[in-house]
């Protein structure tokens, strides 16, 4: 994936450029993101298709507003794959993967604010 991880265009153009709003939307995707990521996961491990589906559902829309395309897919295809109940024996290592991604994204959110 890439190096950089931010991608505020879209949340630049949500807030129209209110630098205030964005540390705040960032900030609070720092206090969310975990929380988020560990439902992901339990729900994974637990093999709980429709909560899993619904817990990536709620995190595409954080990430919408902050990452780079490639996480915003890779989320897309995890929750398809939950929704749909498909290839799902791959998603634990597709969690390995986002979860390394969005922890650099997070360090680079942190670098930011």
């Amino acid at each position: 994936m890439e190096k950089t991880r931010v991608d505020l265009s879209y949340l630049e153009t949500f807030t129209g450029g209110d630098n205030t709003l964005i540390t705040e939307m960032m900030e609070r995707f720092l206090i969310d993101a975990p929380e988020q990521l560990n439902e992901i996961t339990e729900s994974i491990q637990a093999q709980d298709w429709k909560y899993a589906y619904k817990r990536l559902h709620n995190f595409k829309s954080s990430v919408n507003f902050l990452a780079i395309q490639s996480i915003k897919d890779l989320v897309l295809e995890m929750e398809r794959m939950a929704k749909e109940e498909r290839d799902v024996a791959t998603l634990p290592e597709k969690y390995v993967l986002l979860s390394g991604e969005c922890e650099l994204l997070m360090e680079e959110i942190r670098t930011r604010i």
